[in-house]
């Protein structure tokens, strides 16, 4: 059962619909939205993700094309943006000032496993992503003490840092960032 599972969240295949969907080469193309092999309806893109696979996929035009993850940006499906990183790939959340990633992880529960998001951190979309910690963010921005000390004080846990505050559309480690540069 567990190994069905793993199957099913990680090994698909995308056929483009009525929404943007495509690969971004560089990460340069991602910043300017500029897809590399813009899918349309006969188009397919083949993530390969059971065991980690190291290529996308893609019937592009009628074409079969392989592309390696390691030497790739990202993807873009159904008009939500995705980054490669260790052949793995992780939904782009936000890009403000510092980059928010999410990833479903399977945990257990119960009996079963049940895929739950996991969050993620990098200082932009070239470096190396991580988990997003209280103790990353105080590494990754220490040269930053106001916002080490706010971090410090604001959150009790990691699983608050992806808190969301819908009067100002932000998340609210985003907002301290930012009026800790201020």
């Amino acid at each position: 059962m567990t190994i069905a599972v793993a199957i099913i969240i990680s090994s698909f295949e995308l056929k483009a619909q009525n929404l943007v969907s495509g690969i971004y080469l560089t990460g340069q193309d991602y910043k300017t939205n500029k897809l590399s092999y813009a899918l349309g309806n006969n188009d397919k893109l083949q993530l390969n993700e059971f065991l980690a696979g190291k290529n996308v996929s893609i019937t592009y035009q009628g074409k079969k094309i392989k592309l390696s993850k390691s030497e790739i940006f990202g993807y873009r499906y159904n008009n939500v943006d995705y980054r490669f990183f260790n052949n793995e790939a992780y939904k782009i959340i936000d890009t403000q000032d510092f980059y928010i990633y999410s990833r479903p992880k399977l945990n257990r529960e119960g009996k079963g496993l049940k895929p739950v998001d996991t969050y993620y951190l990098s200082n932009s979309g070239n470096d190396l992503i991580e988990p997003l910690t209280i103790a990353n963010l105080q590494v990754a921005y220490a040269n930053n003490p106001k916002f080490k000390y706010t971090i410090a004080a604001q959150f009790k846990s990691d699983n608050e840092l992806i808190a969301y505050d819908a009067a100002i559309k932000e998340y609210k480690v985003k907002y301290l960032f930012e009026q800790s540069t201020k």
